[in-house]
């Protein structure tokens, strides 16, 4: 029984990075808390508000860009706030610092094709562009070290299990 513990912690560690790849369009956003509650308060959104814009069940607004313009303008601060930038100083896309693959590249600037000249639409139709073309935004890669340190756990907590039972 004590053996099966660190197999299930792994099991768990495992189904939880899989699950980060059935991603939502805003899951790479990085910002910290204060520039958060920035871009919330400088356009008058409600955390109760961004919560609801945000979840899976208003995702077909999300993707069809039937949002409200403050809601994307919020969208394009978060953006801006970001440690990988994805517009340049004249806040149009920048794929190089993407670092888009060149499909991924080729399928976002098609779909920009139709992006709106106003700046807050234009930065919301870059992250629905990105994400509709599976460009990945997450590096799945680092959560190599989290496997790494998983295995190691479960190793330890395998030896400290058998110190659990008395040989007498």
């Amino acid at each position: 029984m004590f053996i099966n513990r660190p197999v299930i912690f792994a099991l768990l560690v495992l189904a939880l990075i899989s699950q980060a790849k059935a991603h939502h369009p805003f899951d790479f956003f990085e910002e910290s808390l204060d520039d958060f509650e920035f871009c919330l308060k400088i356009h008058s959104i409600l955390i109760e508000e961004y919560e609801w814009f945000e979840q899976f069940e208003n995702l077909e607004n999300v993707l069809n860009e039937t949002v409200e313009l403050k809601f994307k303008c919020n969208i394009k601060c978060q953006l801006e706030r970001q440690p990988k930038k994805w517009l340049n100083d004249l806040g149009k896309m920048d794929l190089e610092s993407m670092s888009a693959t060149s499909e991924a590249a080729e399928s976002i600037a098609k779909c920009m094709e139709t992006a709106s000249d106003e700046p807050c639409a234009y930065a919301f139709k870059l992250v629905i562009c990105a994400f509709e073309s599976g460009h990945s935004v997450i590096e799945f890669e680092s959560y190599d070290h989290i496997l790494e340190e998983t295995a190691e756990l479960a190793a330890e907590q395998a030896i400290l299990d058998e110190s659990d039972f008395l040989y007498i």
